[in-house]
């Protein structure tokens, strides 16, 4: 389904920022202009107003990704926005039929929250103004969104279903999509240090800088040699774990006894990645420096390439598969809805 957004706060916002001149012209499209009454829908006639606001909002829209739209864009978007305002109304229509109702609090509630995104109640209007809004106008918006999201709730929702063998069926479908690669169940000992390569050389002042040198290279030292001890605590008997635990600098990983989880090597710094391919299972690197700092590394499992497992994403696909259905059988409802309409166009 395509249908008209509601733009709320950031394209109100956004209006208060462009120059109150660009959007006070007499509003025309390919040098016509729209006229007052854009529709009529089962005798229930359209005002521009609705239209006039979609349009500028996504002229705003544009612009603030420093796109100037072409008075064809703006045709045909006026258009498409056109068809959009009157399926709402059709479906406003059905709504009322069927003594769909929304909550007026959760109503106020929606104006409320935008309304506090402004300073003040003045900045607030002037912003609708400048989108060709006015505060019944905005409600207006929100009625037709949350008729529209009663409707779906209530009367298409219920009767989509999704079972088993199409969840099934898609899966085997997109296993190209849900490949993972091999990952190694990888542990280290940290300890940090600067990345490689000259520091303070933007200190302007020779002394500060030479200064700067020295403690950095200091701090690498540091960290190198602290690395160097652990890794012979290891070649002496030491348990990798509880020396992680203790010892290593990356607390998140530490305290899991070095563990990384499964990991793809793609995911690591050239230096470690080659590093792991090298061991066996079990097995501790020497140390390894990588941007981060000096690391010895080893792995537990290798765990192959393959795909995701259908139980592991079962009820996402599920939800997926049942939220494209909704919007098809809303769609569907939308054009037999059209075909009994007595639908006019002005514009």
């Amino acid at each position: 389904m395509t249908r008209l957004k509601l733009y709320g706060v950031g394209f109100l916002l956004l209006a208060l920022l462009l120059p109150a001149a660009t959007l006070a012209e007499p509003f025309k499209i390919n040098g016509q202009p729209i006229p007052e009454k854009v529709a009529s829908v089962n005798g229930v006639e359209l005002d521009s107003q609705l239209l006039i606001s979609e349009i500028k909002v996504y002229r705003l829209m544009n612009r603030q990704k420093n796109k100037e739209l072409s008075e064809q864009e703006l045709a045909d978007f006026s258009h498409q926005a056109l068809a959009r305002l009157v399926d709402q109304e059709l479906i406003y229509q059905e709504a009322h039929k069927k003594n769909i109702q929304i909550d007026s609090e959760l109503l106020n509630k929606r104006l409320e929250e935008i309304r506090s995104q402004f300073p003040s109640e003045d900045m607030f209007h002037m912003a609708l103004d400048m989108q060709g809004l006015t505060l019944d106008l905005l409600k207006t918006k929100f009625q037709k969104q949350m008729m529209e999201e009663n409707i779906i709730r209530q009367e298409v929702a219920p009767h989509v279903k999704v079972d088993d063998p199409e969840v099934a069926a898609f899966y085997q479908k997109s296993l190209d999509q849900l490949r993972t690669p091999e990952k190694y169940e990888a542990h280290h000992i940290f300890t940090s240090a600067l990345q490689e390569g000259p520091h303070g050389s933007e200190i302007e002042d020779e002394a500060l800088r030479k200064k700067a040198e020295r403690l950095n290279a200091l701090l690498d030292q540091d960290a190198a040699e602290k690395i160097k001890d652990l890794y012979r605590q290891l070649q002496d008997g030491a348990d990798f774990s509880e020396l992680a635990k203790e010892h290593s600098e990356d607390t998140t990983t530490g305290k899991n006894g070095g563990s990384w989880g499964a990991i793809p090597l793609s995911e690591l710094p050239e230096a470690m990645a080659q590093e792991l391919k090298k061991l066996k299972q079990n097995e501790f690197s020497e140390p390894v420096r990588s941007p981060y700092g000096y690391h010895i590394l080893k792995w537990t499992k290798i765990i192959p390439a393959g795909h995701i497992p259908l139980d592991e994403i079962k009820s996402d696909i599920m939800n997926m598969l049942l939220r494209d259905k909704t919007l098809e059988a809303h769609q569907k409802m939308i054009s037999q809805m059209r075909e009994q309409a007595e639908i006019k166009l002005y514009y």
